[in-house]
């Protein structure tokens, strides 16, 4: 499949200090193969701890396989998505950039090795990550506690 559905729950906590921006917690729930999936599943999140206490802040996202900043051919998903991120903290946050969704582990690390000469991430060389997520496969199913 060359697209898949990301289902995230992402609740507003608060304005930065610094900035004045939206600060918000963000959850990466998985990947799906459709969009009724993804429904499927918002409706077994409901039933769950914190989830249950925000029920407006799912968001879903059509991503392609192994597009990104430097690649515009569209590859094919296999049963797994390779989620290429960043995150650093700079003192008070957690900044969190998704980079790319690929279709295996290869094509992630040849985008990242671009990405590693980007000057907005070079502070930071050891932020990035890859993540195999299975599709369809739902994370966070326990849910979540707020304080």
């Amino acid at each position: 499949m060359k697209k898949v559905y990301k289902l995230v729950h992402k609740r507003f906590i608060e304005f930065s200090a610094d900035t004045n921006e939206k600060v918000y917690c963000t959850k990466l729930l998985g990947f799906f193969s459709s969009k009724q999936k993804c429904r499927d599943i918002i409706n077994c999140y409901l039933q769950k701890p914190g989830f249950k206490d925000f029920p407006n802040d799912f968001q879903e996202e059509i991503v392609y396989a192994d597009t990104d900043d430097f690649n515009g051919s569209i590859g094919e998903f296999r049963g797994s998505v390779f989620y290429l991120a960043h995150e650093y903290f700079d003192g008070e946050y957690d900044n969190v950039s998704d980079l790319g969704y690929y279709s295996t582990y290869e094509n992630a690390e040849k985008s990242l090795s671009e990405y590693r000469e980007n000057p907005e991430f070079i502070n930071y060389p050891d932020g990035f990550s890859i993540d195999e997520y299975e599709i369809d496969k739902p994370e966070w199913t326990e849910g979540f506690f707020t304080f």
